[in-house]
């Protein structure tokens, strides 16, 4: 699995890299975080270890808890994994995907971001093309916004 391109390590990502250091309302979001896209200990235990080894030993402590508030959004956005439209929304993803080109570096990145909340199998049916006819991506959900950039559909300026 590409650790870096999945939504826990974006997790991380805000809940440190704004100030060098994590608070325990952070641990607590990450804790309901791996609860809600069922992560197992031994996977978020590997995810930690590797981001404290690449990224947190690199850090600069310049306040504290100021990665809360995105955070907490991000948290807030895996609501929609409850949503019954989830799985048609990737498979849409996916055929979009196809459609604006997918490199092999982004459909790696964009499956393990997709298999890690759970929408892998319609998405990868969206990209072939295969199982229900996956129908245009009206919108992109808060939570997909970050794979949806990585694989070229949005940039910064939609």
């Amino acid at each position: 699995m590409m650790e870096e391109h999945t939504p826990f390590w974006h997790a991380l990502e805000l809940a440190w890299c704004g100030d060098g250091a994590l608070s325990l309302h952070s641990v607590r979001l990450l804790d309901a975080m791996q609860q809600m896209i069922s992560l197992d200990d031994s996977t978020r235990a590997a995810i930690e270890s590797r981001f404290e080894e690449e990224i947190v030993a690199d850090l600069t402590r310049a306040g504290f808890g100021c990665g809360d508030q995105p955070l907490a959004a991000l948290v807030g956005t895996l609501t929609f994994l409850d949503d019954p439209a989830a799985q048609e929304v990737a498979r849409a993803l996916g055929k979009s995907a196809l459609l604006a080109g997918l490199s092999k570096e982004r459909w790696l990145s964009s499956c393990a971001w997709m298999n890690q909340l759970g929408l892998g199998t319609p998405f990868m049916e969206g990209v072939w093309l295969e199982g229900d006819d996956a129908g245009d991506l009206a919108r992109v959900p808060a939570v997909l916004v970050p794979v949806a950039r990585q694989i070229g559909l949005i940039n910064d300026e939609n």
